[in-house]
């Protein structure tokens, strides 16, 4: 994965301005959450000259949650695990896959029951459990989890339930799926952990339940970034942040170019996380391989919040 001068074309050791750090920011971050934000523009879009009308009645039913509709495709020959393209082209799904991702528990339960497997793979690797824990609900991930449900299997780029549920899931559907045997440890293709997608969503209580189930707080993922960084970068980790330096997290491990939480909380302007991540002992004159400190970040600020977080760091260094 590129680093986030890179993304922007940049030579490594250039000062960045406060508008391009963001976008590197926002791009960086984009790459993890890339495949998780493509459901909308993925659902099925069946072309009825391409495919029986009992398939393109299942996913429809399948879709709404209309159990009888469901039941009437079934007995009319639908294949219940049949994949269908969708409207990109690029991951077909089944018609519990799109159940689940619709959160339509009975038609979860109606397919289920008429023979759908759950462990049937989308083209990109997904399947239902990981539709269900990333954008179904907390019943829909049960009914997987009672059907025997694998709950490590990944997708092409890595993910597995766990990670879903953790970057943009319900809390319970993640502790159903950690209870149920999900591996902490397991990393995606960018070297992240269900921990990482945890803190990139900002979420203390999903950071608790994946660390009281082992999940490492200093790990790193391959652009050596760090979950108490992931969650600095967060639009909402200040209790994020304060979750995972309760659990001992480093606040001075840096990412590969250099960079540490205390910068990015620097650079956001958020004064109450820079205040905690002092508390903890996050260094003031660390430098990134620019050879920036924390205050040569927040110094790309020109507002209110950069002049609070620029006294509080002046302060700290005395």
């Amino acid at each position: 994965m590129k680093t986030n001068r890179e993304l922007l074309g940049m030579p490594e050791g250039r000062g960045l301005s406060l508008a391009v750090i963001s976008i590197a920011l926002l791009a960086a971050g984009g790459i993890l959450l890339y495949t998780v934000n493509q459901l909308s523009s993925e659902m099925p879009q069946a072309a009825a000259a391409a495919l029986p009308a009992s398939t393109i009645d299942l996913m429809s039913a399948a879709q709404k949650g209309d159990v009888n509709a469901i039941d009437a495709a079934l007995k009319a020959g639908a294949k219940p695990d049949q994949l269908v393209d969708t409207s990109g082209g690029r991951s077909g799904m089944t018609a519990l896959m799109v159940a689940c991702a619709s959160g339509k528990t009975d038609a979860v339960k109606a397919l289920l029951k008429g023979g759908a497997s759950p462990n049937a793979r989308a083209a990109d690797g997904k399947t239902a459990l990981m539709y269900a824990a990333g954008w179904g609900n907390p019943a829909t991930v049960q009914a997987l989890l009672d059907a025997n449900a694998r709950v490590n299997d990944r997708s092409e780029d890595g993910m597995t339930a766990l990670m879903l549920a953790a970057v943009r899931g319900d809390m319970t559907s993640l502790a159903a799926i950690r209870n149920a045997g999900a591996d902490v440890a397991a990393r995606n293709k960018w070297g992240q952990t269900a921990l990482m997608n945890a803190a990139v969503a900002g979420d203390a209580a999903k950071i608790e339940s994946l660390l009281s189930a082992g999940a490492i707080a200093n790990d790193q993922d391959r652009d050596g970034k760090s979950p108490l960084l992931l969650a600095a970068e967060s639009d909402h980790g200040v209790e994020a942040v304060k979750a995972l330096l309760k659990a001992h997290a480093d606040p001075n491990v840096a990412d590969s170019e250099g960079a540490t939480p205390l910068m990015k909380a620097s650079l956001k302007g958020d004064a109450e996380m820079v205040t905690a991540l002092l508390t903890a002992g996050a260094s003031v004159t660390q430098k990134d391989k620019g050879g920036m400190t924390a205050l040569d970040w927040a110094a790309n600020r020109t507002d209110a919040q950069g002049d609070a977080v620029k006294s509080i760091l002046t302060q700290a260094k005395k």
